[in-house]
């Protein structure tokens, strides 16, 4: 009896580490890449639960869609995911790709530009467009996308459409 006691104690403790370890394994660290507002639930409508400074730091503890639920302090709420940086970004490092972040190690060190966001899109600053090249192979791909009018037509009529002619407005905002 005393060894089935052992037994099942024994899958009891390799059941709680197994679950420690999975909870720990889920919490991802990050850092706050702007001033952000934590909402209550993830979307834009929902109330605020608080808010987070850039450079604030925390751990990711769930995500939905372009939503990431965060906990850092007493606070946790929802942000959108393109405010935060997966990895903790230690003072002196520089890279700040987060050298215990599985994201970081995967996609290694960010390049340190301005990044214009909008609702999850991501632009161009002036520094960007300084550092662009041209790239022929780039130009020849989008080339092979290029229809002529006689495929288009033909691929607008096997969708169902058809053409029609739209007047253009005067200056004064009415048709002629």
């Amino acid at each position: 009896m005393r060894h089935v006691m052992t037994g099942v104690s024994g899958r009891w403790l390799t059941m709680l580490l197994l679950a420690l370890i999975s909870a720990m394994a889920s919490a991802e660290p990050v850092t706050v890449e702007r001033d952000s507002v934590l909402r209550s639930e993830p979307r834009t409508d929902a109330s605020v639960a608080g808010n987070l400074a850039k450079g604030a730091t925390g751990d990711a503890v769930a995500r939905q869609g372009a939503w990431v639920q965060v906990k850092s302090g007493a606070l946790t709420g929802w942000l959108y995911s393109f405010n935060v940086r997966f990895g903790v970004v230690t003072p002196g490092s520089g890279d700040g790709a987060g050298a215990g972040s599985a994201l970081g190690r995967v996609f290694g060190p960010r390049q340190k530009v301005n990044v214009t966001a909008t609702i999850g899109i991501r632009g161009l600053d002036e520094e960007d467009l300084k550092q662009a090249h041209f790239d022929q192979g780039q130009m020849q791909q989008l080339d092979g996308y290029a229809a002529n009018r006689d495929q288009a037509a033909e691929h607008a009529g096997s969708a169902g459409l058809t053409a029609g002619k739209v007047d253009y407005l005067d200056q004064a905002g009415s048709t002629p």
